[in-house]
């Protein structure tokens, strides 16, 4: 791939069964997308197909007629139906052929874990004839990259972990490289938390939001907006910091970032900075606030720990939760939740105590506390922040929004502080 025939668009070729089924979730275009993003690249389609030879060959043609630059990611292991080394290299006209430095790999990693060589294993050390082989740095099944006819072809392994240490060891700057000063895909972005899009339109709107030259663009998650601005090619980046000041400046009670990070990772840099620390005891969702918060490396240094008090005597033993208020209130309650947060601040010596007591459902629910009735609260070093949510959707989902919300009072808290 010559630097004079930068690629400006690629597309991603998803393969198996499992993707199909619903068994395993295909994030790899959400990666994918944005690692191409920072090189100027779009990635102007993602298609997913079962693990069938004639299907891939077909596919990966159909690709080839659109795009100079295709990634196929899948199929590359050791079993019978991971096929898609062996369709790739029957569209292009090459033979198979084994890897020595691969197979030494694989060889390598299976006698450092105290397993047994086998056949099967091998096989992941075939590849493609005259394919650059990119060593797999966490897994067995190399990448490989092919140029033929003016395409370039990218074969990676389909486990996320594998196709990302990939990705970012070898991919990357292979194509940096190729691809000279590539600049990324100029865009401006909001975070926003407790607003949604059919809120977001009308405020843009009357405010006669964008500006010409400017194009919106919204992704929607469980409790989450991110908010995209894109520039027509005259337009400055000048001009474009500034409708993204005017956006936030409309915006301004729901963003939390203007770059790509979530919460969490906002939350604990903050709190590591200030040198504070941070307890939860959760309810309804039973643990997810601290993974979220433990999933950002190096959270020991300001996270001491958390409880999952699902039944009225935890709340009571974990969080100190007065019986009569429980009596009284009920679980779900502002007084509960108040005493949750307070509760767990003081048993594990923490500057903030966040908690959360909720009716995720599907059952549970009453006229009164229907299903995605939260409470959550915050105790802060000197008070105690609390605020009441109701939330619609499945189980999954109330959970979800409940781990949001619960992220965004606490940075709301602490950035006050």
């Amino acid at each position: 791939m010559p630097t004079s025939s930068r690629p400006t668009h690629a597309e991603l070729v998803s393969t198996g069964a499992e993707l199909l089924s619903g068994r395993s979730l295909n994030s790899h275009a959400r990666l994918l997308g944005a690692r191409l993003g920072e090189l100027g690249i779009t990635l102007a389609r993602d298609t997913t197909i079962p693990d069938d030879s004639t299907v891939i060959r077909e596919t990966v043609a159909a690709a080839a007629d659109r795009v100079d630059l295709i990634f196929i990611s899948g199929g590359l292991g050791p079993t019978n139906d991971d096929v898609t080394r062996d369709a790739v290299a029957a569209l292009l006209g090459r033979s198979i052929v084994t890897d020595a430095a691969a197979l030494a790999a694989i060889r390598d990693r299976v006698t450092r874990a105290g397993r047994r060589m086998t056949a099967a294993r091998g096989r992941q050390a075939l590849v493609i004839e005259g394919a650059t082989v990119w060593l797999n740095p966490v897994g067995a099944a190399p990448g490989e990259c092919l140029e033929q006819d003016g395409k370039t072809y990218i074969l990676l392994p389909g486990p996320p972990p594998e196709l990302s240490a990939i990705l970012d060891a070898h991919v990357m700057p292979w194509l940096r490289e190729r691809c000279g000063g590539a600049s990324a895909l100029r865009e401006r972005v909001l975070l926003l938390q407790g607003i949604g899009e059919g809120d977001i339109i009308p405020l843009f709107e009357a405010a006669g939001f964008p500006p010409d030259g400017i194009t919106t663009a919204y992704c929607a998650g469980a409790g989450r907006v991110e908010v995209r601005l894109h520039p027509a090619p005259d337009i400055s980046d000048t001009d474009l910091n500034a409708a993204a000041d005017q956006a936030a400046d409309l915006l301004t009670p729901y963003v939390y970032a203007r770059e790509r990070i979530e919460l969490e990772a906002l939350i604990g840099s903050h709190l590591a900075a200030v040198k504070q620390t941070l307890s939860v005891a959760e309810s309804c969702t039973g643990g997810g606030i601290g993974q979220r918060l433990t999933d950002i490396p190096g959270s020991s240094a300001y996270f001491a720990g958390g409880l999952i008090v699902y039944s009225n005597e935890a709340k009571q033993t974990g969080c100190g939760v007065d019986p009569a208020t429980l009596e009284t209130a009920g679980a779900v309650s502002e007084a509960v939740v108040r005493q949750m947060a307070t509760g767990v601040r003081s048993r594990f010596h923490t500057d903030y105590g966040l908690a959360v007591t909720g009716i995720a459902g599907p059952d549970g629910g009453t006229p009164e506390k229907p299903v995605g009735l939260v409470y959550i609260a915050v105790a802060t070093p000197t008070n105690v922040v609390c605020q009441e949510y109701r939330f619609a959707g499945n189980r999954e989902t109330i959970r979800e929004q409940t781990v949001r919300a619960a992220l965004m009072l606490l940075w709301k808290c602490v950035m006050d502080a």
